[in-house]
């Protein structure tokens, strides 16, 4: 929060929300949403994060009847248009 607030931002846009980064400043939910979390005492693995920012716009486009979205639609509209380069025999 402290550095929120340093960086211009106001205290009240905290409140109800949580810092993804830990001490170190790795994104341990990040990193964990790619395989990458961290083992805690007693088996326990990090928790996966996955964040889209506050742009909700595409969603409409994912889901135009406002219904349930997966991931893989979301890479869907990402990867529309894109075309697959043929891979380079080795």
């Amino acid at each position: 929060m402290a550095a929120h607030v340093r960086k211009g931002g106001t205290l009240e846009e905290t409140e109800g929300r949580q810092c993804l980064c830990n001490g170190l400043r790795l994104c341990n939910g990040l990193l964990a949403a790619v395989g990458l979390g961290q083992r805690r005492p007693r088996g326990v693995v990090e928790p996966p994060v996955v964040t889209i920012g506050q742009d909700l716009g595409f969603l409409r486009h994912i889901a135009p009847d406002g219904g349930e979205y997966s991931a893989e639609a979301g890479v869907r509209r990402l990867s529309a248009g894109l075309v697959e380069e043929a891979s380079a025999s080795v």
